[in-house]
């Protein structure tokens, strides 16, 4: 083989001179991703490197060559975008800043993953690894190459969704694959159609062991990996028992997403109101029992579904008949707000018992020995009509807008739950009544309305929330998408404008797939009269098509809200706290008792919970190690009060929270207590809860105020 004229899309040897390689299609002269290495670049002395493959937060993965065998394979680079970065001789990697520390055991975590595979060497349907070793102050691995296409990307050439015999024909061997994984007391922990590959000799391949984790028993914490609508809600937090219910979980839903064409619902949104719909009310006519066996996969409580995957299978196949009772779990409507409440729950019970008396006692304690006590803010006042203020570290990147806009024919539209207004291209279709999505009649334009609080990780009260975390929505919003592998994503234009009296802060961002097609995308966050949140209008359009973008822009322009808009949150905010949070409407019978200038009571009559929430300051000698240490060593002098093992982290709501958990027996009784350090914005924020089952911690309440506590500014 000629070297000097090889294609590095597929490897095989071009006529001298030709740019484009008439195999596979290939261009010489394409850009590679930003940060990856030179293509031909030589690595180990054996292994040329060639387009890239994909990239993600912590890696890249190329098409490479093996010089000694003669074959094509997919090599790994550990290259974590936040901490890294390629030195100015191509080929080295350079960390960013002081993070050493961190880079170094990532590269352990990632090393980690080529040894686990090394382990399933011999394992059919799951990509075996060949070699891994460091160089250019990084860490590669070098898998076999799968020629083939991804499970989402032939569910997606299918129309999004595909007969049950034919999902069970592709799922099955990797589902007894994944019986000899967990034998070896492993949980993959990602399991979803995208990591999922079929092969061009038409058999089934379970890729991407990188968060997989020998967590079977170990007392250890495990870091949180998610992929929204596969992760089951055990994988929200990293002190959860995971194993291989974890990964029926996910099989489970990527059985559902193949055969209704629907990803499940969030399962941390299921614990408070579970929406799941059967494949049969889809209109999808499956066997009873693998409907009931795919809905007890789904359960979302860990001891409601399969505890093995053999046991899943067995379902599947009708050698165990399941009859498995699917029900929502939505919770009573109603709250009650500022009063003490007349049930006694359980942190009442606490209260009232001597040891509960010292535990409540000790954060107050805590915070006025040593720490001070921090002192009301007056004057603060609702957040409804405050004017949102640019951030003056965010770059401004001029809008591109179209020419043409008023040229667009709408036609009217209005939501009386969002309470909107607004026009809509004419000839668009509303994809499902009541949905506010609508797509063009060529299919080539999508447009969406709705209300957006945090989903992305991040929660809104007002438009600077969003432009502080632009890069974070465009990421989340990227990895909704239900197409082929996304290779490319750049944000092209970013800055506040006024629709209709409003204000709105807008993103446009692109993306370009494997296939190379590339689409434009237009995010506009609106101010809204909720005192939190914000209208979201999102439309698509393909690269170039100025008619398209024109008409997206015109029912943008179109917008008027007519009032406070419909949403199942609400927010928490009392003038004499400093910090506010977001909460389900529905959760319960809620009581908020405020105790004193920065520390607030709740009870929930519905998941019997207390909690307390407390804020300071942050400063040197108070910090949430701090807080939490000196909590511990009060707590750890008391009888009957154990440690539930070491402190552990939890990232919720774009806080990095450090977790320490207690067990308090007295009296033959035995309570639970978390308690939730987190700092955000020169704030330390100490979050505790109790309950009478450890299961009772993982309360969405908790959830709601993790993912979403903010100081009031």
């Amino acid at each position: 083989m000629n070297l000097e004229h090889i294609c590095y899309g597929c490897f095989r040897e071009k006529p001298g001179g030709s740019l484009v390689c008439p195999y596979c299609g290939f261009h010489a002269e394409e850009e590679q991703p930003f940060l990856a290495l030179p293509m031909g670049t030589l690595l180990n002395g054996r292994y040329m490197i060639g387009k890239v493959l994909g990239v993600g937060g912590f890696g890249i993965t190329y098409l490479g060559y093996d010089l000694t065998l003669e074959i094509k394979a997919a090599i790994k680079e550990y290259m974590p975008s936040g901490l890294a970065t390629r030195h100015s001789d191509k080929y080295s990697v350079a960390l960013t800043g002081r993070g050493q520390a961190d880079y170094q055991s990532g590269m352990e975590r990632f090393l980690d993953e080529a040894r686990i595979l090394a382990k399933l060497q011999n394992t059919p349907n799951i990509v075996s690894v060949q070699n891994y070793f460091k160089e250019n102050n990084t860490a590669y691995f070098v898998m076999e190459y799968i020629d083939g296409m991804s499970l989402k990307a032939y569910i997606a050439s299918q129309g999004g969704k595909i007969p049950y015999d034919q999902a069970l024909t592709i799922l099955m061997p990797v589902m007894q694959a994944l019986t000899q994984v967990h034998a070896l007391n492993l949980t993959h922990r990602d399991i979803s159609p995208d990591n999922i590959s079929i092969t061009s000799k038409g058999e089934s391949k379970l890729l991407d062991f990188g968060a997989a984790r020998f967590s079977i028993g170990d007392e250890k914490s495990v870091s949180v990996i998610l992929k929204h609508g596969y992760a089951p809600e055990e994988q929200y937090s990293s002190k959860r028992n995971q194993g291989p219910w974890t990964d029926v979980y996910a099989m489970g839903a990527t059985l559902y997403r193949c055969v209704t064409g629907e990803l499940p619902p969030d399962s941390i949104m299921r614990v408070h109101n579970d929406t799941l719909k059967k494949p049969s009310e889809l209109g999808i006519s499956l066997p009873p029992y693998v409907e009931q066996t795919i809905l007890k996969a789904l359960a979302v409580k860990a001891e409601d579904r399969f505890p093995t995957m053999a046991a899943f299978i067995e379902g599947l196949t009708g050698k165990n008949q399941v009859h498995f009772h699917h029900r929502t779990t939505a919770a009573p409507t109603g709250q009650t707000a500022g009063g003490s409440g007349e049930r006694q729950w359980l942190w009442t019970k606490l209260r009232n018992k001597p040891l509960g008396v010292r535990i409540l006692a000790l954060a107050l304690c805590i915070t006025v020995i040593g720490l001070g006590v921090w002192k009301t803010v007056t004057g603060i006042g609702t957040l409804i009509g405050v004017e949102s203020k640019r951030n003056s570290d965010t770059p401004v990147i001029a809008l591109q807008e179209p020419e043409g806009v008023d040229d667009v024919s709408l036609q009217d539209y209005s939501q009386d739950y969002l309470n909107i207004t607004m026009g809509i291209p004419e000839g668009y279709i509303e994809t499902e009544s009541g949905s506010g999505a609508f797509a063009s009649s060529d299919g080539n334009v999508t447009l969406q309305i709705g209300f957006y609080d945090q989903a992305a990780g991040f929660p809104v009260y007002t438009l600077a929330d969003v432009e502080k975390n632009a890069e974070k929505y465009v990421q989340y919003y990227i990895g909704l998408l239900e197409s082929t592998n996304i290779t490319k994503q750049e944000i092209i234009g970013r800055d506040y404008r006024e629709i209709g009296s409003l204000n709105a802060y807008l993103i446009q961002f692109s993306a370009t797939e494997s296939g190379g097609t590339t689409m434009e995308f237009l995010a506009a966050f609106i101010e809204c009269q909720n005192g939190f949140g914000c209208y979201n209008l999102i439309g698509s359009y393909p690269q170039g098509d100025e008619a398209a973008k024109a008409e997206v822009f015109a029912a943008l322009d179109s917008f008027r809200s007519n009032g406070s808009a419909g949403t199942i949150y609400q927010r928490f905010y009392d003038e004499r706290l400093p910090f506010q949070f977001l909460y389900w409407e529905n959760e319960g019978e809620i009581v908020f008792n405020v105790i004193n200038e920065n520390r607030l009571e709740m009870s929930n009559s519905t998941s019997n919970i207390g909690m307390e929430v407390h804020c300071q300051p942050l400063s040197d000698t108070q910090t949430k190690e701090i807080w939490l240490d000196a909590l511990a060593e009060e707590l750890t002098n008391e009888s009957g009060v154990e440690p539930r093992g070491e402190r552990w982290q939890s990232e919720s709501g774009g806080i990095d929270w450090a977790v320490d958990g207690y067990t308090i027996t007295e009296e033959g009784q035995t309570s639970y207590i978390d308690v939730y350090g987190g700092e955000f914005d020169g704030y330390v924020f100490l979050v505790l809860i109790a309950a009478e089952t450890e299961d009772g911690l993982f309360d969405g309440m908790l959830l709601d105020v993790t993912n979403t506590i903010r100081p009031v500014e």
